[in-house]
């Protein structure tokens, strides 16, 4: 028997099976920003110079620092993009006379114009590299040999260095630089460390993505995945441990992003009513219900199949990113699950926020890794109030440009520890060359560090960036190797006593920042409360509900709130889909009830129309003067149905109302549900009297038969 709610349920079914045809063509096309790193702080673009003909690249200076003896040794490659061909060429060194001495000079100096005078060439004989002549199109290396003495340092602090490069193409004129590269180069003179001996610096890789889910639950475009793996954000970040061998780094992970390679290593299945499929089963499974099924078919199985290679590629990076994981030199951050947008959250859904990081827990699962976790929100802004609401083990990894005139590096804000890391370092060098390049970035981080060092000695956090064309080298890890540097976990580098600050401080997310509308996280809820009782009622699946609260997660995510329409639309479908398959179980109550005594029984019936077996209960409820019992707990085959006995008791004559619900075996009605009235008459005198009526009647006419016939026998008549 449909329940009330019934057409107009169906009605929203068509509708989200309809929308999420919409929702999963606009995910392809939107799919390209949905996989990948939270968009971060990222460094601005590298001065250009079209007038330069021969281009000079840096690929290694050695010692990357001023020493107090000895040379600095520049080697790169020198390339002719001209049409002509120039001869009489020096590479020549150069040097800036006067040092940067804080972050804000540093900030400017990246984004100087590179035909700008930031240095003086270094002429002194047998320092500069001479090549004789360059075709168009050819490339060569130099190197370029300056002794201590030549370098006219004259103070603590930071540098600009680099080359410039002279040539003559046979037009005459004066021989001036017609090729620049740059980059800083700090000076941390063994006298200067008076009060300390290093400076404690922190690197963190963020290991975070967009996942979005098509309606039947699979991952969307596994195709960009596999890019992701290869030669994106996530293989950079791979790389990057990889590349920084057995030095300690802090590994900011959503575990979401793990779980999804996995999901993918294993054919990425569509949500199902039945158990998850293990590796190695197979990848057909029976349908959950017809109307997953048709959602499942609507949304394009090509833009959830993932390919061999996909697959192959996935695995091969669950394998590289354990391995540095368990290698036990780093730290690991955990986000809340699926990456949440905790501002959104706290503000909305608290439950769910908490969820987030309990989902997450303290250990990376499956492989058991201790995790800490943590709120790093991409935009590097957030309030007192969310802050408040996290868990009170969780720490808040901030920016320094979130928080209004700060020059602490440890603090605490309504009882939980803030960091404040360095976009500035982040942004890389000066130009030309790319400024997140190896180079440009380990000379910046290394200046961030040296002018630390010199003043506050306040710890250095750095995020790495991974969504760069290629990624940070083994080159870049080498060349922090300095004297005064240390490098160390975030938990290692921030150990000092926590300075309080206020969360008026704290900038808040800019008002035009879209966000979630709250009917978001009420459907989220309804998700999660039903989920959990179409689970319950299940007799094969015990995951249905995590899988459920992954996905909500997914869409409730930072990188979802770019979309939020996007990401509401996709929540309904699977709003929609629990719905559906909740309503598939039903039951029919008998129209009316009439009790010819103190007690009786009747029975309804309950239908599946599932393709898997379900357990339910039936429950009646009713006015405290009727007692009804039965209903005990009912298994149903897939597509069955089967007829269910109750027993009413009552000693109050009259109409009572009945209502007979589906419950899951722990209770909770899942909603199907249907009420009929209940006669109760105390008729058994009254039949007694009947029947008592009809014996005398029987008997007597008998007796009167009888006296005829004896009569008429005297008589001599015809018996009757």
């Amino acid at each position: 028997m449909l329940r009330p709610s019934s057409l107009p349920h169906a009605l929203a079914v068509v509708a989200a099976v309809v929308a999420a045809v919409v929702v999963s063509t606009v995910l392809a096309v939107l799919g390209a920003g949905l996989v990948g790193p939270t968009p971060s702080a990222r460094g601005a673009s590298a001065p250009t110079d079209p007038e330069q003909p021969l281009v000079p690249r840096i690929r290694s200076i050695s010692p990357d620092y001023v020493p107090d003896t000895g040379p600095i040794i520049i080697r790169g490659t020198l390339t002719n993009v001209s049409r002509q061909t120039w001869t009489a060429i020096n590479v020549h060194g150069f040097m800036g006379s006067t040092p940067l001495t804080t972050t804000a000079e540093l900030n400017d100096a990246a984004s100087t114009p590179l035909n700008a005078d930031v240095g003086h060439r270094i002429t002194v004989p047998g320092t500069f590299d001479s090549i004789a002549s360059l075709a168009p199109g050819q490339s060569t290396t130099f190197k370029v040999k300056l002794p201590q003495s030549t370098l006219p340092v004259s103070s603590p602090g930071v540098y600009w260095f680099g080359v410039h490069v002279l040539g003559d193409n046979g037009t005459g004129g004066t021989r001036v630089a017609v090729g620049r590269d740059r980059t800083f180069l700090p000076y941390v003179p063994q006298s200067a460390l008076a009060n300390a001996e290093h400076e404690d610096a922190a690197l963190v890789v963020p290991v975070r993505a967009g996942v979005a889910r098509g309606p039947d639950g699979a991952v969307v475009d596994p195709g960009l995945w596999a890019q992701s793996l290869r030669s994106g954000p996530l293989h950079n970040a791979v790389a990057i441990g990889k590349a920084a061998s057995e030095r300690p780094l802090t590994w900011l992970v959503d575990p979401a992003v793990p779980d999804v390679v996995r999901r993918l290593a294993e054919g990425n299945p569509a949500r199902t009513l039945t158990a998850p499929e293990q590796p190695g089963q197979g990848n057909e499974s029976p349908s959950a219900s017809p109307t997953a099924s048709s959602s499942a078919s609507s949304s394009g199985a090509a833009e959830t199949v993932p390919t061999p290679a996909t697959a192959r590629a996935a695995k091969r990076w669950l394998q590289r990113f354990h391995a540095l994981l368990g290698a036990d030199t780093g730290e690991i951050l955990g986000l809340p699950y699926g990456d949440l947008a905790v501002d959104s959250a706290a503000a909305y859904d608290v439950p769910l926020l908490r969820a987030g990081f309990k989902r997450t827990g303290h250990s990376l699962r499956p492989w058991g890794l201790p995790l800490s976790t943590v709120d790093a929100p991409p935009d590097g802004r957030t309030t007192g109030d969310t802050i408040s609401r996290l868990p009170h083990d969780t720490t808040v990894l901030l920016p320094d440009t979130g928080v209004q005139d700060q020059t602490h590096v440890i603090n605490r804000v309504n009882g939980h520890r803030v960091i404040l890391a360095s976009p500035s370092a982040a942004q890389g060098g000066p130009g030309p060359v790319d400024p997140q390049s190896s180079l440009a970035l380990r000379q910046r981080i290394l200046s961030e560090a040296a002018l630390r060092v010199l003043d506050d000695q306040q710890p250095l956090v750095v995020e790495l960036p991974t969504d760069t064309r290629r990624p940070l080298g083994p080159g870049f890890f080498s060349g922090l190797d300095v004297p005064w540097l240390r490098l160390t976990t975030l938990d290692g580098a921030t150990a000092g006593t926590p300075t309080p600050l206020d969360a008026t401080r704290l900038l808040e997310p800019p008002s035009d920042t879209p966000q979630f509308d709250p009917d978001l996280y009420l459907t989220a809820q309804d998700i999660l409360e039903n989920g959990s009782k179409l689970e319950s009622v299940l007799a094969e699946n015990g995951a249905l509900a995590k899988e459920l609260f992954d996905e909500v997660t997914g869409n409730a995510s930072y990188s979802a709130e770019r979309e939020p329409l996007l990401a509401l639309y996709r929540m309904q479908g699977i709003d929609h889909w629990v719905g559906a398959n909740l309503d598939a179980i039903d039951l029919a109550a008998p129209e009316s009830v009439t009790l010819a005594g103190t007690s009786g029984r009747f029975s309804a019936i309950v239908s599946n129309e599932l393709d898997v077996p379900v357990t339910v209960t039936v429950r009646a409820v009713s006015d405290p003067q009727l007692t009804i019992t039965g209903g005990e707990v009912v298994p149903l085959a897939p597509h069955g149905r089967t007829t269910v006995l109750l027993n009413a008791t009552t000693h109050q004559r009259g109409v009572h109302t009945v209502r007979l619900e589906l419950t899951t075996p722990d209770g909770r009605p899942i909603g199907a549900a249907d009420p009929f009235p209940m006669r109760a008459e105390q008729v058994s005198r009254l039949i007694w009297v009947i029947i008592g009526a009809g014996v005398a009647l029987l008997f007597a006419t008998i007796i009167v038969r009888l006296v005829r016939r004896v009569v008429r026998a005297r008589s001599g008549g015809p018996s009757a």
